[in-house]
Parts: structure tokens; sequence; C-alpha cells
């Protein structure tokens, strides 16, 4: 049973997916709490200066116990009650001494009760604004009496100043109050809060997947390469053995077949010349092979592009006339080219998609080489248009890889060599073809 690979892309994608939609969540709710602790305190804020400026034109004295049963409520003090009562959305106001008694509310029963077990009233004692959002009555809490179920409202107790330089804290105001307004601007700011968190999470993890792709990517390229290298060191030490154990017996039979013919009357000397013919197909396959194994391209130098399809054409000429092939040369460029490369691996590679080209017509047809300027800068191209039988959409993905071949006996190395020596010498090499209609080879290379 084969190993299974580990999946890089997916794993990411739920570890970070999952972490991203996590740190993000978590930082819209704290956020959003921290908008809505921030409003309510500066709300407060707000209603304390209010409050403590009636309380500067009032006096301090009136928040006074005098110990009765029912504390006396001065009329300052229902002066000042007035005032609070036009804040809006108030449910209720209970007004606590320095001695925790409730010296006014707007529920009687609470009037003149103590709450000692109150830490939020104790905090606002000690001059701390104590404000919150509260979502259901607390039935435990004595002061809660009579409040009713009101869904959501906002707690506060509110520390109330003298003008002395201690600012000595003479009462504490507790009231509830509906958010009224406050609740658009919380839910327009918990909107926004949200909807931020949601583009920051799907932009991080498009970001972070990107680069993981584009790694991923490299990844699996380099190990196509050390693939690739592996096989051609393999094929290199192949060619090596083959290249040492056939050329010579093969020469031999190559002068033995040459010299038969010699001897032959005209109409046997076929015989003859079939054998030379599979003689030179098996040394261009050795040739191939050792040009497959090379790891990189030898002798570089400057050389002129059309010089070498030159070369090609002329040597291909002859085949191309017994065949009904024309070969029609063009240069663009008028000879100005000039390209870095190895001559005879570039001529090799270069002779592979002629001799395809001019496979692929077998009834005939034509063949355009031409050099010119590529749409790329920097970049010279060579092209090579037949128009033979063309290739099927379901070869054409496969022509060029290693020991794919459609031709009885071959090895499959032809364009996996071409495709090989273009990419080295930094070029790109594509083929394009339509069934019956015909074949272009595209060549990009560097400019010297």
């Amino acid at each position: 049973m084969p190993k299974a690979t580990f999946n890089l892309r997916l794993w990411f994608a739920i570890g970070s997916l999952g972490s991203i939609v996590l740190i993000c969540a978590a930082a819209a709710f704290w956020l959003n709490g921290y908008l809505s602790d921030s409003l309510i305190d500066r709300e407060s804020q707000v209603s304390q200066e209010f409050l403590e400026t009636i309380t500067a034109v009032n006096g301090a004295q009136m928040f006074a116990d005098d110990g009765a049963v029912v504390p006396h409520q001065s009329a300052e003090l229902l002066d000042f009650v007035k005032h609070a009562l036009n804040i809006p959305g108030i449910l209720r106001i209970n007004i606590y001494t320095t001695t925790r008694r409730v010296l006014w509310s707007t529920e009687d029963k609470l009037v003149g009760q103590t709450f000692k077990d109150n830490d939020e009233l104790e905090r606002a004692l000690d001059g701390e604004i104590v404000a919150e959002m509260s979502y259901l009555t607390d039935a435990n809490k004595a002061e809660h009496v009579a409040l009713g179920n009101v869904g959501h409202y906002i707690e506060a107790y509110m520390p109330l100043h003298d003008r002395a330089p201690n600012r000595s804290v003479v009462a504490v105001m507790e009231f509830y109050r509906l958010p009224l307004r406050l609740d658009d601007r919380l839910a327009a700011g918990s909107t926004a809060i949200w909807s931020g968190a949601l583009g920051a999470a799907l932009l991080l993890f498009t970001l972070l997947y990107w680069i993981v792709q584009r790694g991923a990517q490299i990844i699996e390229r380099q190990q196509r390469e050390l693939a690739n290298v592996a096989a051609m060191a393999a094929v290199g030490q192949m060619s090596s053995a083959v290249a040492h154990s056939l050329r010579n017996p093969m020469a031999a039979i190559r002068s033995s077949a040459e010299l038969w013919r010699s001897q032959l009357p005209p109409e046997t000397q076929e015989i003859a010349d079939d054998i030379m013919r599979d003689v030179d197909r098996m040394d261009s396959y050795v040739r191939d092979l050792l040009a497959y194994a090379r790891p990189e391209p030898y002798d570089l130098q400057v050389i002129n592009p059309l010089s070498v399809l030159s070369r090609i054409v002329e040597r291909h000429r002859h085949a191309a006339d017994r065949t009904d092939i024309v070969i029609t040369l063009s240069d663009a460029l008028e000879g100005t080219a000039r390209i870095k490369a190895d001559f005879k691996l570039l001529e090799q590679a270069l002779t592979t998609v002629v001799t395809n080209a001019i496979e692929a017509m077998t009834e005939g047809g034509q063949l355009v080489v031409a050099a010119g300027r590529s749409p790329s800068r920097g970049m010279v191209r060579l092209s090579f248009a037949d128009t033979g039988k063309g290739i099927a959409p379901d070869v054409l993905q496969h022509v060029s890889s290693r020991h794919f071949t459609t031709k009885p006996g071959g090895l499959g190395l032809g364009l996996v060599l071409t495709r090989g020596i273009i990419e080295r010498l930094g070029g790109t090499f594509l083929i394009a073809s339509v069934r019956d209609v015909g074949t272009t080879v595209t060549i990009d290379l560097p400019v010297a």
C-alpha cells in the first residue's frame, strides 16, 4: 500500500482558518465589549458632571443624613431630583448618603433602607464611577425590588463630590436607565467591528494561503526537478554504457553495409540502405541519451540563431524534397539577433523539431521556419509551423513528457531533450496544434 503523503494545503487551510477565525472573533468580542464599556462610561461621566454642577449650586448639605427613620428631604434635594429625572430614559433613581442609607428613591419603600453588602456602592463611595449594561433584573439585589424585567438597561453608581479642594464624596446616585440612542451607536459600532474582523480574517487567510500555495508549488517543482535529476543521472550511467558497448559495433556494421552496398547491383542496394538507416537511427538514440544526460550546456558562446537554422534546413532539404515538403526560412531580424548558447546542443534541439515536423507531413506539405522578435522583452523567437496532421488534444499535453512517444520503437526523449536544452538556456518552449491543420512550435531565447 503506498504511503499517504502530507497534504500541506489542506492542513494549513484547516489549521490557519480555525486559528484566524478564533483570534479575530476573540478580538472582535473584546473590542465590542470595550466599545460598549467606553460609551457607557462616557455617558456616565457626562451625567456626573451635569449633576455635580447642580450639587455645587444647591449645596452638598442637602445629602446630609439626619438619622431619622425617614430621612428629611430638603427643597434643595427635591430640586436636584427634579433635574436628575430629566435625564433621558431614567427608570429608577436611588440617592445614597455616605452612611449607605437611601436618602431618596423613585421607589418609596427603599427610602431609609441601608445596603451594606453592595460592592458597587462601596466602590462609588471611594470615588469610582461604576457603570455596566445589565440584561436581566438581578432578583438577588434588594435595590432591584419592583423594577420588573425591563430587558437590558444601564445600571450606574455615580459618586457626587463637593467643591472642597479634596473633593470628598458627599453622596452616591444610583440610576437605572434605558440605553435609547446608545443602542443605535452600539449596534453600528458592533456591525463595524464584526465586519472589520471578518474582512481582516478573510484577507489574512487569503494572503497566508497564497504564500503557502506558492511555497507548495515551489516544493513540488523542486521535487520534480530532483526526480528529473535522479532520472538523468540514471540515464547518464546507462547512456555511457550504451555508447561504449554499441557505438563501435554499430560503426563496424555500417562500414560493412557500405562495403556490401558497393558490391551489389543497383536493384538490390535497398537492403543495404535499410541497414544503414537503422544503424543511423540507433546512433541518433545514443546521441539523444548522451545529450539528455548532460546536466548543463557546455561551450556557451554568442551565436547567430539564423546560422543554426540554416544548417538544419539545408541538412533536411533533400529529405523534404523526396516527400514533397517545401521548407521556407525567413528572418525578420535580418541576421542582427544574437543569443548565448551551446551551438551543438541548440542545433540538436532544433533538429528534433524539424525532424518531427517532416515526419508529420507524410503526404507532403509546407514547413515555415522563422526567426523574429518575441513579444517578451529581450527575447528572440524561433518558430516552426508545419501543415501536417496535427496532434490530438489528449496527446498534446504529454508530448514533452519523458519516455512518452507515439512512434513505434521510439524512446520518447526527443522533445524532452529539446525542452530541457531550451529551458537550460533560459528560454521557453511551447507547442500549439490543431488536428488536421498543423502544428506550431514556438521557442523564445534571451538576447545575448
